[in-house]
C-alpha cells in the first residue's frame, strides 16, 4: 500500500482554506453591494417623493395664478381682501382627480396676500433683472401679490409623508397705453421707403412685418404676442433693405445676417422655436415674440381682437377695441359690461358733446348728464359746415362740426359769466372739467348705409397753435392736458398743440409749456397749416405742419376678404389728402391702433396725396410718465422670486391670511 505524499495534503488544505476565505470575503462584499443598493433605491424613493411634492406645490400655485389673472383681466379695481379664505374670492385648489393617489388631498393648501394699492413704479433698463422685462425703460403703475402653495405626499412604502412649501411673486402691471411710441392691436407694417427711424417702445398684439426699401432702424425694445417677419404686408416680398434692433449697449444689430433674414423662421420656411435663444442672445432682451413669453397687452375685460374669417362671406371681425371711443351702453343693454364702460373715454369725459349728423346743432353736457348752454358759442367755439371739405380718400364731400380749441382754451381757462361769449352757460370749469372731452356722433338716418357713415360727416380740430394769440389748447387743474374723442371721423387742422417752430429736436422735444395731448377717432387725418376747403384740386399743396399729440386711430387692414389691398402701413398711419412733396409732418407723440375703422373704410394708396417727410417720434412727456388726462391703461403681469419655504416660515407668514 502506497503512502499520500504529505505534499499533496498539505496544498489540498490550503486550497480549501483560501476557498473559503475568498467565498467569506465575496459574501461579505455581495451583502455590502446589497444593502448599498436597498439604501440607494430607498434614497431614490424619498427623493421621487419629494419631487413629487415639490412639483404638486408648485402646480397648486400655477392653479392659483390663472385665477388671479382671470380676476385681474376682468376687473379694473380688485379689493384688498379679495381673495381672503373664506370669502367670496378665495382661490380654489385643484381637483383630486388632477392629482396622484398618494397625494394627501387635504392637506393642500393656498393662499394669496392683501391687494395693494398700485404706485407709480420705473422699470429701470440698467438692473440686470431687467433685462428681459419687456416693460423695460417704462412708467407703470404696479402692485405685487404673493401667492403660497403646500402639497403633502404620502410614501406607499409607509416611510414618512414628505411636504413642500413654495412661494412666488405675481406682479400687476397697467401701463399706460401712450408708454409706447408705436401699440397695434392689428398687425404691425412697416414697409417705408425712405430711411425711417424709429425711437422708443414698439408693441403688436399680432404680427410684426418689416419690409424696408432702405433701413429701418428701432431704437427701443420691440414685442408682439406673435411673431416678427421678414415680409411686405400679407405677401412676401424681395426688399433687402436692412432691419436693426438694438442689443442691450445701444448697438444695432441687423436681423439679416449674410443672406439669411433671422426673424421668426430663422431662414426657414416656418416659425422656428430657435428664434428664442438667437434673439435673447443677440439683441439681449430688446426684441422678445410669442417665444419669449410676450402675450397680448389690451385694457382690462377687453377681448381679444380677432380678424374677419375669410372662411365666410361676411365681414365679421372681432372690432372690440373700438369700445374705448365708442358712446355709453345703457346698463339693461345686452352687450353692457361695467368693466369695459369704467374704461370707455365718453365715460370718462368732463366735457360731453352730441351731435346728430342729419342736423345742424351740436349740444353739451356736464360728467353727471346735465345740459349745458353752448347755443350762444355757435361760430365760435363750434360751427356746422355742410359739404365743406373734399376728402379724395373717402371720394365725397364732408359736412364737419369745427371745433376751435382755443376758444376752448378761454373758456375753460379763464371763463367770464358776466360776458355770454366768453363761457358755457351751466358750466363750472373750476370742478366740471377733467381734461376729457367726447363728441357723439350719430344718425337718425333711416338710410341704413348712411347712417352707418354718419352721413359722411366728420369732427374737425383747429386754432390749436400755441403761440398764436387766441389759439392753443385748454389745460387746467392737476391733470394738465387734454384729450379729445369722437366716436366719428377726425381731421386735425394746420399746427396743433405746438407753436410750428420746427427744429431737428421737434420729432420727440416738446415746445416751451407744451401740454400732454391725446386725440382719438374712427380715423385721423392731418391738413398743413396751408389747407383750404375751397382748394378742391387734386393734391393741394402742403406745407411744414407741426403736431404734438397721441393719436389713437382705426385703420382698414390689408386684403380685407381677398382683395389685395394695403393698409399703407404704421409708417402711413397718419392719414393725408395733400401733396407733401419736399415738406415734414412732425408728429411728436405715440401711434396707436386699437381697431379696425368702421365709419370710413376707405382703401389707402397714393393717388390722392403725396406723402411728406415723416418727422414721426416719441413725445419725451411720454417718455418720462406724463401722460394726457384719462390715458388708457393696458394690464400685464410679471412673475418672479420664485423659491422654497421652510414648514414654519410658511405657517407663519399665512398664519394672518
Amino acid at each position: 500500500m502506497k503512502k499520500r505524499d504529505p505534499r499533496f495534503t498539505s496544498k489540498r488544505g490550503s486550497a480549501l482554506l483560501t476557498t473559503i476565505i475568498l467565498v467569506g470575503v465575496l459574501s461579505a462584499i455581495m451583502t455590502s453591494i446589497l444593502k448599498y443598493s436597498v439604501s440607494e433605491m430607498r434614497m431614490n424613493h424619498r427623493h421621487k417623493l419629494r419631487t413629487q411634492a415639490n412639483n404638486t406645490a408648485e402646480a397648486v400655485v400655477e392653479y392659483g395664478f390663472a385665477q388671479l389673472s382671470h380676476t385681474f383681466d376682468n376687473k379694473t379695481t380688485v379689493g384688498s381682501n379679495t381673495f381672503a379664505l373664506g370669502g367670496a374670492g378665495a382661490l380654489s385648489i385643484p381637483a383630486s382627480s388632477s392629482l396622484s393617489s398618494n397625494v394627501r388631498y387635504a392637506d393642500i393648501k393656498v393662499f394669496v396676500s392683501t391687494v395693494p394699492n398700485s404706485s407709480l413704479i420705473y422699470i429701470d433698463p440698467t438692473e440686470p433683472d431687467n433685462l428681459f422685462d419687456p416693460l423695460k425703460g417704462r412708467f407703470v403703475r404696479a402692485f405685487d401679490v404673493n401667492l403660497y402653495g403646500s402639497a403633502t405626499v404620502t410614501d406607499p412604502n409607509g416611510g414618512p409623508d414628505i411636504s413642500s412649501y413654495v412661494s412666488q411673486r405675481f406682479q400687476v402691471r397697467d401701463s399706460p397705453l401712450f408708454s409706447h411710441a408705436i401699440f397695434y392691436n392689428l398687425d404691425l407694417d412697416l414697409h417705408p421707403g425712405p430711411n425711417m427711424d424709429i425711437s422708443g417702445p414698439v408693441h403688436s398684439n399680432l404680427d410684426i412685418r418689416v419690409a424696408p426699401y432702405n433701413y429701418l432702424k428701432f431704437h427701443g425694445t420691440v414685442s408682439t404676442a406673435n411673431n416678427i417677419l421678414h415680409q411686405y404686408e400679407h405677401l412676401s416680398t424681395s426688399r433687402s433693405g436692412h432691419v436693426y434692433f438694438p442689443d442691450d449697449t445701444g448697438s444695432l444689430l441687423s436681423m439679416k445676417v449674410g443672406s439669411t433674414w433671422k426673424d421668426s423662421k430663422m431662414g426657414t420656411g416656418s416659425i422656428s422655436d430657435d428664434f428664442r435663444s438667437y434673439a435673447s442672445n443677440r439683441w439681449k432682451g430688446d426684441v422678445q415674440t410669442h417665444v419669449h413669453g410676450i402675450t397680448d397687452y389690451k385694457p382690462v375685460a377687453f377681448a381679444n381682437y380677432e380678424p374677419d374669417d375669410p372662411s365666410t362671406t361676411s365681414y365679421d371681425p372681432v372690432n372690440s377695441g373700438r369700445a374705448i371711443i365708442e358712446p355709453p351702453l345703457h346698463p339693461i343693454h345686452s352687450e353692457y359690461n361695467p368693466e369695459i364702460e369704467s374704461q370707455k373715454m365718453s365715460n370718462k369725459a368732463g366735457l360731453y358733446f352730441k351731435w346728430d349728423t342729419t342736423s345742424k346743432t351740436v349740444y353739451a353736457y356736464k360728467k353727471d348728464g346735465a345740459a349745458v348752454d353752448i347755443s350762444h358759442l355757435e361760430n365760435s367755439l363750434w360751427e356746422y359746415k355742410h359739404d365743406t371739405l373734399y376728402d379724395r380718400r373717402r371720394g365725397d364731400w364732408i359736412t364737419t362740426v369745427d371745433i376751435h380749441t382755443g376758444k376752448l382754451k378761454q373758456l375753460i381757462e379763464s371763463p367770464d359769466t358776466t360776458d355770454n361769449t366768453k363761457h358755457i352757460g351751466g358750466y363750472d370749469s373750476s370742478s366740471d372739467w377733467n381734461g376729457v372731452i367726447y363728441l357723439e356722433s350719430y344718425s337718425t338716418d333711416s338710410d341704413l348705409i348712411a347712417n352707418a357713415k354718419l352721413n359722411m360727416s366728420g369732427i374737425r380740430l383747429l386754432g390749436g397753435e400755441t403761440d398764436v394769440s387766441g389759439e392753443g389748447v385748454p389745460s387746467r387743474g392737476t391733470d394738465p392736458g387734454m384729450s379729445f374723442v369722437t366716436n366719428n371721423v377726425l381731421y386735425i387742422q394746420g399746427h396743433f398743440n405746438a407753436d410750428g417752430v420746427s427744429s431737428a429736436n421737434s420729432s420727440d422735444q416738446p415746445d416751451i409749456g407744451e401740454v400732454p395731448v391725446a386725440i382719438m377717432g374712427d380715423t385721423v387725418t392731418f391738413l398743413s397749416e396751408s389747407w383750404n376747403d375751397n382748394n378742391t384740386i387734386l393734391e393741394p399743396s402742403a406745407v411744414t405742419t407741426e403736431v404734438s399729440a397721441a393719436v389713437v386711430s382705426g385703420i382698414r387692414p390689408p386684403n380685407v376678404q381677398g382683395d389685395n389691398s394695403y393698409s399703407g402701413g404704421a409708417h402711413n398711419f397718419a392719414r393725408y389728402l395733400e401733396s407733401w412733396s419736399g415738406k415734414t409732418s412732425y408728429l411728436r407723440g405715440s401711434m396707436v391702433c386699437l381697431y379696425e375703422a368702421e365709419v370710413d373704410f376707405s382703401k389707402w394708396s397714393t393717388s390722392y396725396y403725396n406723402p411728406p417727410n415723416r418727422g414721426y417720434g416719441f413725445n419725451n412727456l411720454f417718455k418720462n410718465g406724463t401722460f394726457p388726462p384719462g390715458t388708457p391703461l393696458i394690464r400685464t403681469y410679471r412673475r418672479d422670486n420664485f423659491r422654497e419655504m421652510t414648514a414654519s416660515e410658511f405657517s407663519t407668514t399665512t398664519s394672518g391670511l
